[in-house]
């Protein structure tokens, strides 16, 4: 065998697909808001079915967005939200013979959760990953956070979910590398606060983890210009090197990328000399014996000072 080969040999691919729905508002309330999520997410997932995708992501609670939550409601427009989505979507995944990421808000075991659902290519449940960062809008809501960073190992490799607000610790990531994860996906609902910050957020997990990360948003109208405070768009699938193979742009669309599991991050000359694989340097130079503050208790907050005002000539009162 050549090395030409050999290398196809080794490789282990995979086609993923971040779907970015279109972020609409919705004149109608309730379960019909949802029917129409469902609808068209089970639309735009067959897109992605019909272009090869091997597993497919859709963005954060996609089946409430355009609703009015409150905790008074909350329980019960969510109510069989898990159920009516693991069967219409799983019949999605079934024909389609892909594995689907449906995150959702929804109730688990009488508990509402924001949950990213994941279902195998025959359109059965696989498992299921709570948000673990909730915000304080989510958990005034009623939301109840996660406790754990479960990894779920596909026919392809091995996969990891974090969901918005996860994505500001980098924790959520790194828990989800050292369980073994090889892609992560972040659905979020980010809104663009400025092109740098947004760019190093959905790079760096996969620079700083040496794994895949794939970020899914939302896009918005085609007949709108997009502006900074919308919701950034920028599905994209990210390589270990930080390099965006695909991106969906700030529209609806699909960013769908072949990646090779195999094909590793390389190093040279970094901590050691010559070519190597950086991610495993990473894992077998970490200290975890001095890490100790990063599960020191919260500690209080202290007084935050109010924000600097500005005279009309642009200069601090």
């Amino acid at each position: 065998m050549d090395a030409v080969e050999s290398e196809k040999a080794m490789a282990r691919e995979v086609v993923i697909a971040a779907v970015q729905l279109p972020d609409s508002g919705y004149e109608k309330t309730g379960a019909k808001v949802q029917d129409c999520h469902l609808q068209t997410a089970e639309e735009w997932l067959k897109k992605a079915g019909q272009q090869g995708a091997d597993i497919a992501c859709l963005g954060e609670m996609f089946n409430v967005r355009g609703l009015s939550l409150t905790s008074a409601n909350l329980a019960r427009e969510i109510e069989g939200a898990v159920e009516t989505t693991l069967t219409r979507l799983g019949n999605v995944a079934r024909q389609q013979g892909m594995y689907i990421v449906a995150p959702i808000l929804g109730v688990v075991d009488g508990v509402p959760r924001n949950v990213a659902l994941l279902l195998n290519r025959d359109g059965t449940w696989i498992g299921s990953y709570f948000k673990v960062h909730c915000t304080e809008e989510e958990r005034e809501l009623g939301l109840i956070a996660g406790n754990e960073w479960p990894v779920f190992e596909l026919d392809f490799g091995r996969i990891g979910i974090h969901i918005c607000h996860d994505n500001s610790f980098l924790e959520s990531s790194r828990c989800l590398t050292l369980n073994g994860a090889e892609i992560i996906f972040w659905p979020h609902v980010m809104s663009g606060w400025g092109g740098e910050l947004m760019d190093v957020l959905l790079r760096s997990p996969a620079i700083y983890n040496g794994i895949y990360h794939v970020p899914v948003c939302y896009g918005c109208s085609r007949s709108q210009a997009w502006r900074p405070g919308m919701l950034i768009g920028r599905s994209s699938i990210i390589a270990p090197d930080g390099t965006i193979v695909a991106d969906a742009g700030r529209h609806p669309g699909i960013a769908l990328a072949r990646i090779d599991l195999d094909a590793r991050r390389i190093a040279g000359d970094f901590t050691r000399k010559g070519d190597y694989v950086w991610q495993v340097d990473m894992l077998n130079d970490r200290r975890p014996e001095t890490y100790a503050p990063i599960v020191r208790p919260t500690l209080p907050i202290p007084p935050i000072p109010p924000l600097a005002q500005e005279d009309t000539c642009g200069k601090e009162t």
